[in-house]
């Protein structure tokens, strides 16, 4: 993909339009805005339907051997949404988020280079406010100032985020359910794409039935019925694979709490020690 320089792209891409933010427009008036923007929240090109508007991007890359597999591909064009091509300048970014549907994404960065923060599923990240039932995220402020008032107050935390630097070339993987911001260091193209492996199967589809899933579930007009599409279309497509998976949680499960009894029957131990003279 090292072709995808800016000529290339705008050249290839022609007349098609992109979403950016609230609008959408050419690649070549997008490059002229991102080259004057002063603002401190630069609008952001991240676009789901690159492909079909302009297929050749699609056929310029592949998905990399480790993310091969895919199980939402067996929806078919009733798929979500699952994957975007991003540019922006320096300074754009994505605030907190957590990917869509319980899914987990590799993002490749073909130009420029990525600042990435990171909180496992568990950690709140400072300065977010998820609603109770997850639908929405409430970030009261931008990156920069994310950065300016609430990173230093992480190197104290007992669970620090996981941070690095994607340079062109190189490609991070995001587990399903991870907190993750992300910062341009400079005018970047990347690509990025969602999907649904055997390891996070069964946390997909109990994301699909949750009773919200109406808010819960994007990137498709059937948000409603997908998880009953998606379990029929695996069960058609790979028979036997829920059942297995289901039957390794559960020994996972009870091996789990064996482990937590001889810890606790251990710790008991500990506590009850006395010396006898």
């Amino acid at each position: 993909m090292g072709k995808w320089d800016r000529e290339y792209l705008i050249e290839v891409c022609g007349d098609a339009l992109f979403s950016v933010g609230p609008v959408e427009m050419k690649l070549e008036d997008y490059f002229m805005y991102s080259d004057q923007v002063k603002e401190e929240r630069p609008l952001y090109l991240f676009d789901p339907k690159f492909a079909d508007k302009v297929p050749q991007l699609g056929l310029d890359y592949e998905v990399p051997e480790y993310f091969n597999e895919d199980l939402f591909s067996v929806l078919g064009n009733e798929r979500p949404d699952y994957r975007w091509i991003i540019i922006g300048p320096a300074g754009s970014g994505s605030s907190f988020h957590i990917d869509p549907n319980s899914t987990s994404a590799w993002n490749a960065v073909i130009r420029g280079s990525k600042k990435w923060v990171l909180f496992p599923p568990d950690v709140v990240p400072p300065g977010v406010l998820p609603s109770p039932d997850g639908a929405e995220v409430a970030c009261p402020v931008s990156i920069i100032e994310w950065f300016m008032n609430f990173y230093s107050a992480t190197k104290g935390w007992k669970k620090r985020p996981i941070e690095c630097v994607c340079k062109a070339g190189e490609v991070i993987f995001v587990p399903n359910g991870w907190w993750h911001l992300v910062f341009n260091l400079e005018d970047s193209v990347a690509i990025t794409q969602n999907f649904v492996s055997r390891r996070n199967l069964l946390n997909v589809l109990d994301f699909l039935k949750r009773p919200n899933a109406r808010t819960l579930v994007s990137g498709t007009r059937d948000r409603v019925n997908l998880h009953d599409k998606f379990k029929n279309a695996i069960e058609a497509s790979l028979p036997g694979t829920l059942d297995e998976l289901s039957q390794k949680a559960e020994e996972k499960k009870q091996q789990q709490k064996k482990l937590s009894f001889w810890e606790s029957v251990a710790d008991s131990k500990v506590g009850a020690f006395k010396f006898s003279f």
